[in-house]
């Protein structure tokens, strides 16, 4: 329970960030903003990280190549993107290497939850393609369950932490309503630190991934544009 005051505060950061986001594209000088929503899914790598337990002792978590899934929406603005995001990502454990032992066969898996705000400037170049780049800030729960083959669940704890990423694609014009990207992520989330079950002791591990992942976009119709009233030309004066 002693995480939850932290999140909370983490979780207000981010929709503060996301109102302010769309409240510049919805109410900017002559904006002319467009709502859109998509789906995304695609692999995601998760580094191998040493987990240091409570200065005890350190072993080395290897995971499999895992997947990640998700949905966002925002407002384009011109060549800005402004989003909010929810992803998930999961990686299966692979095994454990001490100073002098390897543990195969590991089971379990570290994934997470994650609530980003993005913001994405796309380049226009006048073809179908157009590279974009953008980053994005939010809160991740990061949560590490672990199995061991004879023993059973050794890790099995979440955390909520601040999380970053940088976004680096392409976006193929499919029509007027659909587009789709094709992004390399790098995610990651500041040091979470888990407790063993039925013991008193903790250890920190660091959440970084590679990720690549494939979204199909869908804008909605644009507002149209506001009429502009023309007055009618003031009459000639008579003449007598």
């Amino acid at each position: 329970m002693g995480h939850l005051p932290r999140y909370s505060e983490i979780l207000r950061t981010a929709r503060v960030g996301a109102l302010l986001t769309v409240a510049t594209a919805l109410f900017g000088p002559d904006s002319q903003a467009q709502l859109y929503i998509g789906g995304e899914a695609g692999w995601t790598g998760l580094f191998d990280r040493t987990d240091m337990i409570s200065d005890v002792t350190s072993v080395i978590a290897r995971f499999n190549g895992g997947f990640n899934t998700g949905v966002r929406g925002g407002y384009e603005w011109g060549p800005w993107r402004f989003e909010a995001e929810y992803s998930y990502r999961q990686n299966g454990a692979r095994d454990l290497v001490g100073s002098n032992f390897t543990i195969k066969a590991v089971g379990g898996d570290r994934h997470s939850n994650s609530i980003m705000t993005n913001v994405v400037y796309d380049f226009t170049l006048g073809y179908p393609i157009t590279p974009h780049f953008g980053f994005g800030v939010g809160a991740v729960d990061v949560f590490d369950g672990l199995k061991l083959p004879g023993i059973g669940q050794l890790f099995n704890n979440s955390n909520w932490q601040f999380g970053y990423q940088g976004i680096a694609g392409i976006r193929y014009e499919l029509s007027s309503a659909f587009a789709l990207d094709l992004d390399y992520r790098y995610f990651a989330a500041i040091e979470p630190t888990f407790g063993i079950p039925r013991t008193n002791l903790h250890y920190s591990a660091y959440y970084k991934t590679n990720n690549f992942v494939a979204s199909l976009i869908y804008r909605f119709s644009p507002p149209p544009p506001t009429p502009v009233s023309l007055s009618a030309p003031d009459a000639p004066p008579r003449v007598p």
